[in-house]
């Protein structure tokens, strides 16, 4: 009786060095860089309006160092800037404390939960220009139109996270703590924020991108100050190279904020998990964000 002969199979050939840098995670990310900006060049060939990468990079630096534009008109990055971010950060703040005590509420409670669930979830399909528009309305062009404009789109995404994290508490564990009299106090303390610690975060992270693309919007409208009134300053003035430049800087801090501030923030605050855990969880919550 003779065995059949064994065939090995061969491995697959190791990728080429130029191949490994490509795929991997630094490579790919530059090389998309290049291919957009090779893309812009070539759109610059076809559509004459369209300001270049280099028109653009030189606007920036002029705007960033306060340079002259020419004639009397001059860079003014830092002021406006500065004044973007406080309206944002107190915007956010205000939309994050309300969404998080709500969403505790709307969660802990069924009655709260029929009043305020499909109030919260209208508000929730509500765009940001809709918002931009009402707060000027109201307040007229003031600093009160971008901060509410970020606090009201910001509110119902913190809202909806922190709820659900709340309704996948186990009963058992509030049962528990009912039984030996937990204060309502150390009931939120230790039970419900460790719980909903990864709803939290997916919320204040759909907050923190849809606020900031609020913020722009409303000052475009009402404001005399900040990035979005620059936006329109150099757009209302046919100086394309100057809003595509403010766009860039508008997309750059979203990202840097995104990469840098908010995956090491992630990355700390849940190190005592498994991490492939952790990022399956915050998938699942930011696709109940949306």
């Amino acid at each position: 009786m003779t065995s059949a002969p064994v065939t090995l199979q061969e491995s697959p050939p190791s990728p080429g060095p130029i191949r490994q840098w490509l795929i991997s995670p630094i490579g790919a990310q530059l090389t998309a860089i290049v291919v957009f900006v090779g893309l812009w060049q070539l759109l610059t060939l076809i559509a004459e309006r369209v300001p270049g990468p280099a028109e653009v990079a030189n606007f920036l630096y002029v705007e960033i160092t306060g340079g002259s534009h020419g004639g009397i008109v001059t860079g003014e990055f830092w002021e406006h800037f500065a004044i973007t971010l406080r309206r944002f950060s107190a915007g956010l703040f205000i939309g994050f404390t309300a969404g998080l005590l709500i969403g505790v509420v709307i969660g802990s409670y069924g009655m709260a939960r029929a009043l305020l669930n499909d109030t919260v979830l209208v508000l929730l399909t509500m765009p940001a220009f809709v918002w931009a528009f009402l707060t000027t309305m109201w307040f007229g062009i003031s600093w009160r139109a971008p901060v509410l404009t970020v606090a009201f789109v910001a509110f119902p995404f913190v809202a909806i996270n922190v709820a659900q994290g709340v309704r996948a508490i186990t009963p058992d564990l509030r049962n528990m703590s009912a039984a030996f009299e937990v204060s309502r106090w150390k009931q939120f303390r230790h039970l419900i924020l460790p719980a909903v610690a990864g709803y939290i975060f997916a919320g204040l992270r759909f907050a923190i991108i849809v606020g900031w693309n609020a913020i722009l919007l409303s000052e475009w409208f009402s404001g005399q100050a900040g990035v979005g009134f620059r936006t329109r300053y150099w757009f209302d003035a046919n100086r394309y190279r100057g809003f595509v430049g403010w766009v860039i800087v508008f997309i750059f801090f979203i990202v840097v904020l995104d990469r840098v501030v908010l995956n090491r923030l992630q990355t700390r605050a849940f190190r005592w998990r498994d991490p492939i855990e952790v990022e399956v969880e915050l998938a699942q919550q930011e696709q109940v964000g949306v």
